[in-house]
């Protein structure tokens, strides 16, 4: 996903220099926009001079809290770290949660560099931005554990919104792949399924909105012939339990009307997640009356090791002007 953030970082300068794309923006959002440009121009101008291995680097971005508990349970301590807005807004600050991806086995809540001048300009504008960890699976299967690892950094938030000046009603998630999995497992699970700390389950789990890229929607239809040998494993480890586990654990199983708004972002070209996991998911939404947006790629695989430029600048567009609008 590296490379994706990489070029969605260009796009969004280019999607900002083209005339009239943000006449939707209302006035107190101008300052926003003139914001993402002036960080982004920097981003692209330094990219010019940085090798490959320089982007795959994690640049040492400025954490108000660090490494923050959010839960211990069982010994295995989980933590979030938090980016404060850097301007108080009436009624808190509005949250943007970051769930990181890797099949569910790998990865960390680092924010991957090219979307770091994105969210800095969000939070310069009075938005608190939160990277959550999750316990990766080790061996065997765990998503129940990792849904509530997801749902409980978001009634962490409900729990700590006064400690920290944030805003409870403003809260949204960008989940990438097996992040975006869980993300919308967390978001579309009723508030008292999926609860692992005793602390947090009495607190709401309720979101305002989510962005979905390249995520899992029916499990089943995952192709085993392409995924990492660890998960492969890991899924073949549950027997003859595997349909049930696989239905258990499918968000397009948990579908009702009252869904926040989400935004789905997929390639037809994806070999590990099928298309049809986006196709689906947006007209289950829609059939029952939910607001969803689709994005439909032609030319990103899913680590976008191939990609179309011109796919890369609407998906910029379209995910800052769905930020935006939501909130």
């Amino acid at each position: 996903m590296r490379k994706f953030f990489k070029f969605l970082g260009i796009a969004v300068l280019l999607i900002i220099l083209a005339s009239g794309v943000f006449a939707f923006l209302i006035r107190d959002k101008i300052s926003l926009t003139i914001n993402i440009l002036n960080k982004y121009s920097e981003f692209v101008e330094e990219s010019k001079v940085l090798t490959n291995n320089d982007f795959n680097m994690k640049k040492d971005i400025t954490k108000d809290y660090t490494e923050v508990e959010y839960k211990n349970t069982n010994g295995v301590p989980l933590t979030l770290d938090i980016f404060n807005a850097k301007k108080e807004v009436k009624n808190g600050s509005p949250v943007i949660i970051y769930v990181h991806g890797g099949s569910w086995v790998y990865g960390d809540k680092e924010i991957p560099d090219a979307i770091s001048p994105l969210l800095d300009a969000f939070r310069e504008e009075g938005y608190a931005i939160i990277s959550t960890s999750y316990e990766l699976m080790r061996g065997e299967e765990n998503f129940n554990k990792q849904i509530s690892d997801v749902k409980d950094t978001i009634r962490w938030v409900h729990k700590n919104k006064d400690e920290y000046n944030l805003n409870e009603n403003k809260i949204g998630i960008i989940g990438a792949s097996s992040g975006a999995h869980l993300s919308l497992m967390a978001a579309y699970s009723s508030n008292d399924d999926f609860v692992d700390d005793e602390e947090l389950k009495n607190y709401s789990s309720s979101i305002k909105y989510l962005i979905d890229f390249f995520g899992p929607t029916d499990l089943n239809t995952l192709d085993m012939n392409n995924v990492n040998w660890d998960l492969e494993q890991i899924i073949n480890s549950v027997g003859d339990n595997k349909e049930d586990v696989l239905n258990k654990y499918s968000p397009i199983n948990y579908v009702d009307k009252n869904e926040p708004s989400t935004l789905i972002i997929h390639s037809r070209k994806d070999s590990i997640v099928p298309y049809k996991n986006a196709e689906r998911l947006y007209e289950e939404l829609i059939s029952k009356n939910n607001k969803a947006n689709i994005i439909t790629l032609e030319g990103a695989t899913h680590d976008f090791s191939e990609f179309d430029m011109e796919e890369v600048v609407t998906v910029g567009s379209k995910m800052l002007e769905f930020i935006l609008r939501n909130m």
